[in-house]
């Protein structure tokens, strides 16, 4: 009996693992291909649907509270989104599946003053393919993916690419 067990809970761990590890090789989604449509609630508990973005850039990251480079690349999308706000680019921070307080908490103490979307069973970034984390997906006006960035994204990157970014269609 305990050997039955024992093969019968290794068979259940190797087809977990294969599922698991299969959905983890999905390459990320690619640049200039459709940005999936999403809608998510902010901290205030308004829906934000992907479709009100359309003829905007969106710069659209994805990030959590304990994520090192995450914390570090926030004042750089703070910069990024004073200076494009009024310029038809939209940034838009998607969390990655923590509560609400821990959210809350985290854009108080690093004031944040760009929509934080609460993703809170993973589905959106499952859609998006995230794997890991920051990774930052560029959208143009008319919902093409035209930039995709892995790790923290920084001011000197965004500013040199913004003109490609709003203009690509």
């Amino acid at each position: 009996m305990v050997f039955r067990f024992k093969i019968v809970s290794k068979l259940t761990l190797i087809i977990f693992l294969s599922c698991f590890l299969t959905g983890m090789a999905s390459p990320p989604l690619r640049v200039g291909g459709p940005a999936p449509s999403f809608e998510l609630e902010d901290l205030e508990g308004n829906i934000l649907k992907s479709s009100d973005l359309k003829g905007k850039a969106v710069i659209l990251n994805f990030w959590a509270s304990w994520c090192v480079p995450c914390i570090k690349e926030v004042p750089e999308l703070k910069k990024a989104y004073a200076s494009f706000k009024n310029n038809g680019v939209e940034v838009i921070a998607i969390n990655f599946a923590e509560t609400k307080s821990k959210i809350e908490e985290f854009v108080e103490q690093n004031h944040l003053n760009f929509p934080v979307l609460l993703d809170k069973y993973g589905d959106v970034s499952q859609d998006y393919r995230v794997r890991n984390l920051p990774v930052t997906y560029v959208i143009s006006p008319d919902g093409i993916i035209v930039d995709l960035v892995f790790g923290g994204i920084t001011e000197e990157y965004i500013n040199n690419n913004f003109k490609k970014w709003i203009h690509s269609n």
